[in-house]
């Protein structure tokens, strides 16, 4: 089906999980370029739908878009949390990851599209975009801007070929099963070093890393901050902490030194070499 024939009645939504940041920004940059070819999208957190802030009457929606960040070569556990709330439908839907490195195409999504053919949606388009990483190498601000600007090409060439109904899917990497089993043990390890976060001193309450956790594993009793069991290991509450006062006992040496910030995408989306696809 090619939805830019369809002209201002394509109706687009993004539901995505992003930790640190890089996932929501790949949303904003397809979401804003579907806008550019007159075409109506939203993109909501998928935290907002687990926790019933929102609820999404997907009917309403022409096509769907699945994003989220990639843990040790496979979707973070809430993503399989929300895939349980989906209802079944015959529904068209992309997929999108975000990691901070290609190798083995950053894992298989197979078990996603196999739940999500289970139900009735159909996979149109599938895309990785390697980002900046957030732990496990350097971030230094050559290195941000240069991958996020491709990213922005990459995003921009993906909204087109998806409204074009251009199919695209991301092959299976090989010994999947194995990888599937390295992503266990990280979402297994992700609860068991739940209770190695830690606040210092320079905490001030704020309360800002309660508030965004998407499991709500953080909570703010009495003014102290208290860290349970229900970790993803999304970073978001040490990426975010305006103090710098949250740290982990055990994984602080693989974390960056401190958090960077992506560039402003208004500022830098009109950049020539930005609609040049040998960007890429």
């Amino acid at each position: 089906m090619n939805y830019a024939s369809i002209e201002g009645f394509m109706r687009i939504l993004i539901i995505q999980f992003s930790g640190t940041g890089n996932t929501s920004a790949i949303a904003n940059i397809l979401c804003d370029e579907f806008q550019v070819h007159q075409e109506t999208c939203e993109f909501i957190p998928m935290e907002d739908i687990l926790q019933a802030r929102i609820s999404p009457n997907y009917s309403d929606w022409d096509i769907i878009g699945i994003g989220f960040p990639v843990h040790a070569m496979d979707a973070p556990i809430i993503v399989y949390d929300f895939l349980k709330t989906l209802p079944a439908m015959r529904k068209d839907y992309f997929l999108f990851k975000t990691a901070g490195s290609s190798f083995a195409s950053a894992g298989s999504t197979f078990r996603i599209r196999d739940s999500m053919a289970k139900l009735g949606y159909r996979l149109k388009h599938e895309q990785l975009y390697v980002m900046p990483p957030n732990s496990f190498g350097t971030a230094k601000p050559a290195k941000v801007e240069k991958r996020y600007e491709k990213c922005i090409v990459l995003a921009r060439q993906s909204a087109s070929e998806i409204l074009a109904g251009i199919r695209n899917k991301i092959a299976d990497p090989p010994l999947r099963g194995l990888l599937y089993a390295f992503a266990g043990l990280e979402k297994y390890g992700a609860v068991q070093s739940s209770k190695h976060w830690k606040v210092n001193s320079d905490c001030t309450s704020c309360g800002l890393c309660a508030k965004q956790c998407p499991t709500q594993n953080i909570t703010l009793e009495n003014g102290n901050i208290r860290f349970a069991d229900d970790c993803l290991l999304c970073l978001r509450c040490w990426w975010n902490c305006p103090v710098r006062a949250i740290s982990h006992s055990f994984l602080k040496p693989f974390f960056l030194r401190e958090p960077y910030q992506l560039p402003d995408y208004k500022q830098i989306q009109d950049k020539e070499h930005l609609y040049n696809k040998d960007t890429l």
